[in-house]
């Protein structure tokens, strides 16, 4: 069974992460990815050093990088949590960088993990997980989905083009999902 384990992001992880951000499988749902190292460091590097609400990490399996996931209290950005609507929730974000892994499964086995072993440690106080992807983003749906995360209200963040589904799970369901990993 392959191993999930997540840390937390550095400098040196900016290469793989911009490397992963500018995939077209991944450009597709986030748009705008740093174009090199500097602007990555530029655009995340309050977050690498603790001095942002998100937190970056580095999905690895069987200690191999692979992808990133991130994650922030919804209640950071007001304007977010208006549209939400979730006081007190938890957000994250997340994606598989390296191509050949990309349509196997892979993302529910990260958030099996991720979920009830890093994320709701990281935020104890959390009545709520939340995900928000691109309503057109049909594979990460379906990801949420397997996990029991129900989709909500659609919203269109400001400055972007096209709705994402907040998608919800509470706590409890969370814990549910099996504590299979541990942050490193």
């Amino acid at each position: 069974m392959p191993v999930w384990t997540f840390r937390a992001m550095t400098d040196a992880d900016l290469p793989d992460f911009v490397r992963w951000r500018n995939e077209p499988h991944v450009t597709t749902w986030f748009p705008r990815p740093p174009a090199d190292v500097d602007a990555a460091r530029d655009r995340y590097g309050a977050r690498l050093r603790g001095d942002h609400p998100t937190v970056m990490r580095v999905a690895m399996l069987d200690g191999r990088p692979v992808g990133y996931v991130q994650d922030f209290p919804v209640d950071a950005n007001d304007e977010y949590a208006v549209r939400i609507q979730l006081p007190g929730a938890a957000g994250f974000d997340y994606l598989i960088g390296e191509p050949d892994l990309v349509g196997r499964g892979l993302g529910t086995a990260m958030l099996r993990a991720y979920v009830p072993a890093v994320l709701l440690d990281a935020h104890p106080d959390a009545p709520w997980i939340v995900a928000c992807p691109d309503a057109r983003n049909a594979a990460s749906l379906r990801v949420l989905d397997k996990l029991g995360f129900e989709q909500r209200q659609w919203i269109t963040p400001p400055g972007e083009e096209f709705a994402v589904i907040v998608c919800r799970l509470a706590r409890a369901d969370a814990n549910a999902l099996g504590n299979v990993v541990t942050s490193e």
